[in-house]
């Protein structure tokens, strides 16, 4: 399992993506089965803490990752400030919006991203931020491939009344996505150095890229 890289644990299908003027891939059936952030972290807590999860966390390795990326998820709700100029678009939203984020506890890159995102959302109270646990819906992940992969956790942001897709995010910073690619398939770094190459560089960001492109999508986003 090569987790570097938070792939969805399914096999990648060649599903095209729905053409914009086909039904939304994201319906109100979908939005049914999505949970809240806390219902998100408190999954993920259970998952650590308790007998009662699926079979993928009985693993130990899948159980260490967990367990280190709620601590992770912690630190970063604990230390971060949002910008005040993306702070101030936020706050002048006007339109009820969704935020629908693919994610999973197990993965490294969402434990460094959803809890931004989330944190982003909740300056607007016309911002709803839902979460749909991408490993049980292989279907709604091959409509939102990066790169041929079904790789999370992936924003993809509605109209509320509407459901019509305004576009997507994930699931990485742009920087960050071009690190990793970089050295994908470099045999002179091992895994474990290639996590905490990850790991380090989201430390030293302290959350910036990820708010620096959230200004400009933010402003493409409440202009539509």
């Amino acid at each position: 399992m090569r987790f570097f890289f938070c792939l969805s644990l399914t096999t990648v299908s060649k599903a095209p993506r729905f053409a914009a003027n086909m039904p939304s891939v994201i319906t109100p059936f979908v939005l049914a089965q999505t949970i809240s952030w806390a219902e998100y972290y408190a999954t993920a807590k259970k998952y650590v803490e308790s007998d009662d999860r699926p079979e993928l966390y009985r693993n130990e390795k899948m159980l260490k990752y967990t367990a280190d990326n709620i601590g992770r998820m912690d630190h970063i709700l604990s230390t971060i400030n949002i910008e005040s100029k993306l702070y101030n678009l936020l706050t002048a939203i006007d339109t009820d919006l969704i935020w629908a984020v693919l994610s999973e506890p197990w993965c490294g890159d969402a434990s460094q991203v959803v809890p931004v995102l989330y944190t982003i959302a909740s300056c607007s109270e016309h911002i709803s931020f839902r979460i749909l646990q991408s490993d049980a819906h292989p279907e709604i992940m091959s409509a939102y491939l990066t790169d041929g992969s079904r790789s999370i956790p992936k924003l993809i942001c509605l109209k509320a009344d509407t459901l019509e897709e305004l576009g997507t995010w994930g699931p990485r910073p742009a920087n960050m996505q071009k690190m990793v690619l970089e050295n994908k398939d470099r045999t002179d770094i091992s895994f474990g150095a290639k996590v905490r190459m990850v790991h380090e560089w989201y430390t030293e960001d302290k959350t910036h890229s990820i708010q620096d492109e959230f200004i400009d999508l933010v402003k493409k986003w409440t202009l539509n």
